[in-house]
Parts: structure tokens; C-alpha cells; sequence
């Protein structure tokens, strides 16, 4: 399968969430990378949006990539912020009224669940950029908050990050196996 992963954000352009100096666009990179190892190893072709830091806070290359290279499926990673430091758990973001991306989501949300032990903030709709323009199945992933604590520790510890690209490795999987 064809698998284009958007490591949300671009780094000093735009960093999005920042908490205790950690930024959610070195966050989400890293568990792209993870991500995009464990899927070579299932030899899928996989596609990042950035592999690094980059000069622009545009969002229409995301899915101009994934739709140029006739992606199947399209995963923005994210880690999620509020004002609130109570606020914790894992939600996915799906298209209105895309049937396969809620059932991508629902995998997705499943098993990020699961795997990191977050409390499950349920499948969203949402109109997006990326989710409204991109061509094949898309989501957005919002693993966790790095405004909690104890979320923050987890999105910056290697074992977190593998712990969340082994569970977005699953749930690819079983969407791919029809499941959900």
C-alpha cells in the first residue's frame, strides 16, 4: 500500500503546540519516523510530508503530495494542547461523511488506545484542510496533550513514541484487513 504520513507542523515556522519547551512538531517527527520504519519493514510505500524542519506553515502541500502520488491512505500525526492541564487522552479526526476514513479513525483510535493506555476521546468529523482536499482516506491524529504532564512525558520518551507508532502500525493493518 501506498502511505503518505503528514508529520503535522513545520518546525520554526510554525511549531505548533509548545509545553515545558517541547514542541509538538519535533514530537510528531519522531513518531512519523518510527511510524514510517515499521511500515518499510511490512513493505508498504511510504511517503513523508517532511523529514525534517521546513520554511513554510502552508498545509495544501500535504495533501497535493499525497494526492500526486495517488496515496491509499493519508495519517497526519499531531499532539494535542489546551488551556485546561487537566485535559488528556487520544482522538482521530476523519472527514465528514468519509465512510472509509471513519473506519481508518476508528482503527486508528482503537489501537492508540489501547497501546498507550490514553482515555479515548472518541472518531471526530472534521473539515480540515488536509482531511477535505486529500483525495484517499485521511485522518488526523491527535495522540495525546503535551499541556499534561503526564501525556508530555509520554510524546517525549522514545518508549512513547514507539508505544504510538507500533499502535498506528496495528491499526493500519487491520483497516487494511477490512476490520472496523
Amino acid at each position: 500500500m501506498r502511505i503518505v504520513i503528514d508529520p503535522g507542523h513545520s518546525g520554526p515556522v510554525e511549531p505548533g503546540a509548545c509545553a515545558c519547551g517541547v514542541r509538538e512538531c519535533d514530537v510528531v517527527l519522531a513518531i512519523a519516523k518510527l511510524l514510517a520504519e515499521r511500515l518499510y519493514d511490512r513493505e508498504h510505500e511510504v511517503l513523508l510530508t517532511r523529514t525534517g524542519d521546513i520554511a513554510t506553515d502552508g498545509l495544501a502541500f500535504r495533501a497535493e503530495m499525497a494526492n500526486a502520488n495517488k496515496a491509499e491512505v493519508f495519517i497526519s500525526i499531531h499532539a494535542n494542547s489546551s488551556e485546561h492541564a487537566t485535559a488528556h487522552g487520544t482522538e482521530v479526526y476523519h472527514y465528514p461523511g468519509s465512510v472509509t476514513g471513519r473506519r481508518l479513525a476508528l482503527c486508528l483510535q482503537a489501537h492508540l488506545v489501547t497501546e498507550l493506555g490514553t482515555a479515548d476521546r472518541g472518531v471526530k468529523a472534521a473539515n480540515f484542510q488536509v482531511l477535505r482536499e486529500t483525495d484517499c482516506p485521511a485522518v488526523l491524529v491527535e495522540v495525546a496533550f503535551l499541556s499534561h504532564t503526564g501525556e508530555r512525558q509520554l510524546l517525549t520518551g522514545y518508549a512513547g513514541q514507539l508505544a504510538a507508532a507500533v499502535a498506528l502500525a496495528e491499526g493500519l493493518q487491520a483497516y487494511f484487513a477490512g476490520q472496523a
